[in-house]
This record gives C-alpha cells, sequence and structure tokens, in this order.
C-alpha cells in the first residue's frame, strides 16, 4: 500500500487524501502565443494537442485550477469566505459500492462538470425565469487525469450529446437530505441527461453522483472525484480579469446563446464568454463536437491571463479573481477544501510540456447525435492504468495512427491496389490531418510571407 498523508485544513476537521500535498514545484512562466479562432473552428476538438501546442496544452490543463494556481503561498487571504463559497459533497454513498476497482495508486481521474443551470444568480440571461431553460444540465463535461508522479496530465472531453447508458441513480429528495430515491434505468439517453436526472431536485451531488456512475460505468475508470463549475461564476471570473482578449476571423453570432461578437481582435466580457462557451446551434455545424473546440480556446486564453497576470503582486485583484473563481464551485468532499486545491494546482507546476495531452473521445454520428466511437477502449484503459494515451482522434471522430503517414492515393505493395481512404487493414485510420487550432494569439511560428496572423491581446483588443 502506498503511504497516505494528512492535509491539516482548518476549520474542518484532517482528512486523509492521496499524497498529492508532498509535491511541490516552482511555477515555470507561461509566455504562450495562441492562433485564432475561425466560426466554423470545429476540428481543434477532435485533435490531441502536442507538440505545436504545447504552452496552449499547459494553460488548458490547469484551467481548472487557474485561480489557486497562482496562490499556493496566499491561501490564507480570506480563507473563510473563499473556503465558504464551496460546497462538498461525499458522492461515494450515492453511487454505491458497485464500482470499477479501485487501484493501489496515487493516479487521480476527475470528473470535471460545467454545469449550466438558469436560476438564481447563474440565471445571467434570464432563460430560467423566462421559462425557456429548466432544470440542472451539464454542458461540459472532461475526464481529467494526472498520473501518480505528477508530471503527465490527460484530459479527455465527452460530448453531452453522446448516447449512453445511464444506471439507476440515488437521489437525494431534497438538498441536504438523508433521504434519497431511485431513479429508473435509462438506454441510448443522452449523457448530460445524467446530470439532469441526478440533480432534478436540485441537489448538485446528486447531478455529479449520477454522471460520475454513468462514466464509471461505460468507461470501467474508478474515478477520484468531481468538479462542478458554475457557468454563472465563469461570467464572474472574466469580469474579475478584466475581460479576456481573442481573435476571430469571422463574426460570431448566435441568437439563442446572445452571442454577437465581429471579426478581430475583441476583448470579451464576462456576458460575451459565457455566450461563447453556451453558443452551438447558430455556428459551424451546429454540434456539441463543434462547440467543444470553443470552450476549450475560451478556457485557455482565461487561464493564458491568469498566469500572465502576476496576481501575486496585486493582492486585491489576486482575492477579486479568487472569490470569483470559488464561488458556486461545488466539489467531492475529497477536493473541496482551498488547501487541498491549492496543494494539487501546485504538484502540477513543474509539469513537462510535452506531458499534457489533450483529446475528444473518439465518436460516431448517429443522426445529431453521437456514439462512443471504436478505440475509445484504449482511452479508458491508459486511464485506468495510469499509462500515456498513445493514440489520436481526427476531426471525424476516429482513432489514428500519430506516426502514419498518409496513404491516400499511394500503391499498395502487397495487392497492387490504391488506397485512396485512409484505411489501414486493421482498421484504424492512418491519414492525418494538419488544422488550424483557433484561440486568442498566433502561434509562436514565423508566419509565410503571405499569411499573417494579427496579434491579439488587451493592449490592442477592441471590447
Amino acid at each position: 500500500m502506498k503511504p497516505q498523508i494528512t492535509c491539516e485544513v482548518a476549520p474542518s476537521p484532517s482528512v486523509t487524501i492521496p499524497n498529492f500535498c508532498a509535491y511541490t514545484h516552482s511555477r515555470p512562466t507561461t509566455s504562450s502565443i495562441m492562433g485564432t479562432m475561425s466560426k466554423s473552428g470545429r476540428a481543434a476538438a477532435h485533435l490531441k494537442k502536442t507538440v505545436s501546442l504545447r504552452h496552449r496544452g499547459r494553460v488548458v490543463a490547469l484551467a481548472f485550477f487557474a485561480v489557486l494556481l497562482t496562490v499556493g503561498s496566499t491561501v490564507g487571504i480570506g480563507y473563510s469566505i473563499l473556503q465558504g463559497n464551496i460546497t462538498k459533497d461525499n458522492p461515494e454513498e450515492l453511487i454505491g459500492t458497485e464500482r470499477p476497482d479501485l487501484k493501489d495508486t496515487e493516479a487521480m481521474n476527475i470528473l470535471v462538470l460545467g454545469s449550466d443551470v438558469r436560476s438564481g444568480a447563474s440565471d445571467v440571461d434570464g432563460a430560467g425565469a423566462a421559462g425557456a431553460v429548466s432544470g440542472m444540465r451539464a454542458d461540459t463535461t472532461m475526464i481529467v487525469h494526472i498520473s501518480a508522479d505528477r508530471s503527465r496530465v490527460d484530459i479527455v472531453s465527452i460530448p453531452r450529446d453522446t448516447l449512453v447508458d445511464i444506471p439507476s441513480c440515488s437521489v437525494r429528495n431534497e438538498p441536504g437530505s438523508t433521504e434519497t430515491f431511485d431513479t429508473d434505468e435509462q438506454y441510448n439517453a443522452m449523457f448530460n441527461s445524467a446530470f439532469a436526472i441526478g440533480g432534478q431536485t436540485g441537489d448538485v451531488g446528486s447531478a455529479a453522483a449520477c454522471s460520475m456512475k454513468t462514466v464509471e460505468a461505460f468507461t470501467g475508470i474508478r474515478l477520484s472525484g468531481y468538479i462542478v463549475v458554475d457557468f454563472g461564476s465563469f461570467q464572474e471570473i472574466v469580469e474579475a480579469l478584466g475581460g479576456v482578449p481573442m481573435y476571430f476571423e469571422e463574426d460570431m453570432y448566435d441568437s439563442l446563446a446572445g452571442l454577437d461578437v465581429q471579426a478581430g481582435c475583441r476583448l470579451l466580457n464576462g456576458q460575451q464568454a459565457l455566450a461563447l462557451a453556451r453558443a452551438r446551434k447558430e455556428i459551424g455545424d451546429g454540434s456539441d463536437v463543434g462547440r467543444i473546440s470553443r470552450q476549450q480556446d475560451l478556457v485557455g486564453a482565461m487561464a493564458k491571463e491568469v498566469l500572465e497576470m502576476n496576481l501575486l503582486t496585486d493582492l486585491p485583484k489576486l482575492y477579486q479573481v479568487m472569490e470569483a473563481g470559488t464561488k458556486s464551485l461545488s466539489t467531492s468532499d475529497n477536493l473541496g477544501n482551498i488547501t487541498t486545491l491549492a496543494s494539487l494546482a501546485n504538484s502540477l507546476r513543474d509539469i513537462n510540456l510535452d506531458s499534457i495531452h489533450l483529446i475528444t473521445m473518439p465518436w460516431d454520428w448517429a443522426g445529431s447525435r453521437v456514439t462512443i466511437g471504436a478505440g475509445a477502449d484504449q482511452i479508458w484503459e491508459a486511464l485506468a492504468n495510469d499509462t500515456p494515451i498513445t493514440v489520436t482522434v481526427n476531426e471525424e471522430g476516429k482513432v489514428v495512427d500519430p506516426n502514419a503517414t498518409d496513404t491516400a492515393d499511394t500503391d499498395d505493395p502487397d495487392t497492387g491496389n490504391t488506397d485512396t481512404d485512409g484505411e489501414a487493414s486493421d482498421g484504424v485510420d492512418t491519414s492525418t490531418t494538419t488544422t488550424t487550432i483557433p484561440a486568442s494569439t498566433p502561434p509562436p511560428t514565423t508566419p509565410s510571407p503571405s499569411t499573417t496572423t494579427p496579434i491579439c491581446n488587451k493592449e490592442n483588443a477592441v471590447g
């Protein structure tokens, strides 16, 4: 058995957690330069970002801890207020005992959910009050894998429209209640329905637990815990940062999401950033798979701002960002302490940039929805066994061999047949696609004489 340690967390009692408090490193600076976002920009979500996107990969990987990442030595600032912002819950009692095996490892698989609840302070556009949107909604879901030695982070996005079986879930009768009821199992249902089914009484812990139980069922991965980020607090973080600069190749318009941003270098305010995160039906192909790309780009741009603002020298701004970042944050009880989150973020500060990987789950179209595609088991097994993900997923949701060359329009030396579809004999797509990853500023390469991508930052962005 690997050693466990106790992190003293005031004012709550000590809690025993995996040994991530022992990992402390200095944080390297981030000087990442990012690319542009096109209206259709879809392929970015499907490709595992590797060497050419190392800096962007780092900031996206740390985006879930973006605020706390900057405060490893200053968690005492307004501790009681910040800690009071976080709602903790124990999902174990709701998930039950029929779960994947608990491995003897310090690796972590955390389910991160972006909750788009339209009620109270989170009803930022009035859609909930108007009756246009109701219930709990999880518009963003990612499995964040942190290796046992803290040298590798893998982030796997799960499209909300994925058709899966949702097991029976235990749901509290009301938030904080000790009494529960069991839901019926759902077959071939949209994945984000799990969050809505679990959250039908307004209890975020039940919603997260049902999502965890569903993910564990179709991946075979024992999850370490969850983090739910409310989209309302997401908007407040952007405002606390003073906006987020992003470059758009085309006008971005989606009336349903309230998005109306002109092309060019724009400084997004909180409302615009949230609208961009929500936009789907009137941008690109209207799929959730396409929206994942834009959400990753936006969160990456936000994290870049956090890391480059040097907040430790501006304590009032630091507290403002921390307060916004922890507001309406819900976590499993093993992750819900400020010092615990700061320690976990601290353990990732010295991670090798080659070891930050972002990938979208393999998928196949099923009408306007998607199903889990061939090759997904390779990813689930890697996360469960704490081994590197070696596959890539292309813009069509297919697993590809990243080391293969494009075989299109070449003769097969064994059969004499012409291979035109890029399919290898084992069913793995060996074709590769070069895509432009949209984000906030141009890549750190010298542009060709005929193509120049404008620099976009707060100094030249138009509000």
